[in-house]
């Protein structure tokens, strides 16, 4: 007796990153938005408190300020590289959960059209694993139902 092997899950291999741009740029701007927010708060902080100690003791910061422009390229260059690294990881958060809604919404047109035998199958890492899970055993359930009665 031959046994049969479980047909593979497919994986797929997006190309590109941007797969639903709008929803992308939203995510991506959320979270560029904060971090910029938080940097602001922080710089606020520190220029308040650096203002504070020179009232107090002015002589304490005047090497400091000697020596300001050169340390204040230096944190925007420092800042213009961090906000790259931000914008390059929150392009790659925000691909990791538009697929999955990418990859679902052609999956039920394709439900859509007649074709029942439709799965959702995700790559490792992706978001919504959980609901990949369920909408395969809805799917399984439905599929069942529509084989009972068409006999």
């Amino acid at each position: 007796m031959q046994t049969q092997t479980p047909p593979q899950k497919q994986q797929f291999k997006r190309r590109t990153i941007f797969i639903k741009k709008g929803l992308q740029f939203r995510y991506m701007t959320l979270i560029i938005l904060s971090v910029l927010a938080g940097l602001l708060i922080m710089s606020f902080e520190l220029v308040f408190t650096l203002s504070e100690v020179f009232d107090q003791h002015p002589v304490l910061l005047q090497p400091l300020y000697e020596h300001f422009p050169r340390l204040a390229y230096g944190f925007i260059y420092k800042l213009i590289i961090y906000v790259v690294f931000v914008i390059l990881i929150s392009a790659i958060l925000s691909h990791r959960m538009a697929g999955p809604v990418y990859r679902f919404e052609q999956t039920c047109k394709a439900i859509a059209k007649g074709d029942f035998s439709q799965r959702i199958h995700l790559r490792k890492g992706d978001q919504f694993m959980e609901l990949q899970d369920e909408f395969n055993k809805m799917m399984d359930r439905v599929e069942e139902e529509i084989n009972k009665n068409k006999k």
